[in-house]
This record gives structure tokens, sequence and C-alpha cells, in this order.
């Protein structure tokens, strides 16, 4: 759908699935609809760069994963709409960087996952624990694009941890053929071998085959 014009905004287009999205102007501002996985949002004064929070946002749950990326159209502009009534009915203000209450602002939109982890910690000139600090203070729940980039740090430290006793070459190849070598005497479990490879344990004696290397119950029959 393309130049769509009701309820006060105009949509340049609607479509698209996984996520399905839309962008416009009402009042004078940017509008960008986007619905995904089980969630649909409005954001009003969006910034495309991604440095600055929008003036306004809406977020519902809709439906079970990932229905909301496959929405009907006729769905998404009522969904809109019903956003739309609640920003006529707030009539919110921009504010900016000496409102009293920008921190706030900032801070429930990182909440919201509106704005990423970077710029939030850029424009209120904290660091990203001091982010967290000021969020957990306010009951905001965290980003959660932020949690899961602590949660894959995390696992990957640990990860390396795990791997730093065997002092696996640095090359990817040798390093691949290395720990199928030692899962194939045993030396590594199928889980330790297949974490250090980001690889399915299905996959595994496919690729030990290609490489030549035997896997364990082919090691066993070969002594």
């Amino acid at each position: 759908m393309r130049g769509i014009e009701r309820n006060g905004y105009t949509l340049d287009w609607l479509g698209g699935n996984a996520p399905v999205q839309a962008e416009g102007i009402i009042d004078g501002r940017s509008l960008y609809f986007r619905a995904r996985g089980a969630q649909w949002s409005l954001e009003i004064g969006y910034d495309e760069r991604g440095d600055r929070p929008p003036m306004w946002w809406h977020v519902e749950d809709w439906g079970d994963w990932p229905d909301a990326g496959y929405m009907p159209e006729d769905v998404a502009l009522e969904m809109i709409d019903k956003a739309v009534a609640l920003y006529w009915e707030q009539q919110p203000q921009e504010i900016g960087p000496d409102h009293p209450e920008w921190t706030d602002h900032v801070l429930r939109a990182w909440s919201d996952d509106r704005l990423g982890t970077q710029p939030a910690t850029v424009l209120l000139g904290i660091d990203g624990d001091e982010l967290e600090k000021r969020a957990i203070e306010r009951d905001l729940p965290l980003n959660s694009y932020h949690e899961l980039a602590k949660a894959s740090e995390a696992y990957g430290r640990a990860l390396a941890a795990e791997m730093a006793p065997f002092n696996f070459p640095a090359k990817y190849d040798e390093k691949e053929r290395e720990i199928l070598r030692l899962w194939g005497m045993s030396t590594l479990s199928t889980d330790q071998a297949s974490r250090f490879l980001y690889m399915r344990p299905e996959d595994m004696p496919a690729r030990a085959r290609f490489l030549r290397i035997p896997a364990p119950h082919e090691q066993s029959e070969k002594d």
C-alpha cells in the first residue's frame, strides 16, 4: 500500500513480512510502524540514524511468535489507528537534553528497545554499567538487545577459558582439524567439540569424514 491518508496521518507505504513496516508523517513528524515476532510498535519523531530516542512511541504484544511479522495490512492499519489515537490523546511535547525529564525519556526509550546502548550512553554521558543501574533504580526492564549482547560476551569468555588449556592453533582450518582429531580420540566430548566448533553435533561426523579424520567409533574400530 502507498499514499494512505487517514485519521490525521499519511503513510508513504505499508507492507512487507517479518517485519511488516510502514513509514509516514503525522503532525509534521516522521512516523514508523513495525510488527515482528509477537509485538508491534509505532514511533513518532524517530531518528533514522538511531542516535536519539523517538519523541513518542507505543508498543504492544500481538499474537504468538512469529504471528506479528505476518500481520495483515488491514489489521496493521487498525493498530496504527489505535496508537495514533493514543498519541492525539496524550499530546506529547518534544523534549531535549535541557529538559528535566530528558534522562527518564532516554532511559525509557532504551528500556523499550527504541534506542541502543551506545547512543543511550552517549546522550547521557555515562557508561553501560551506570545505564543499567539507573534503569534498575527506576524499575525499568533492561534493553533486550543489551542483555543478549552481554550474555553472548559472557558465553564467549567462558568458552575461550575452556579452550585455553588445549592451546589450539590460531588458524581456523588447523584448529578445526585439531578439535575433530581430539574428538575422534574421545579426548573431547561431542558437546565440547560442537561448542568449540560452533557446529551441530549431528554435522560433525560428516565434517570429520571430509577431512579424513576418524570419528570416535571409527577410531576404536581402527585400533
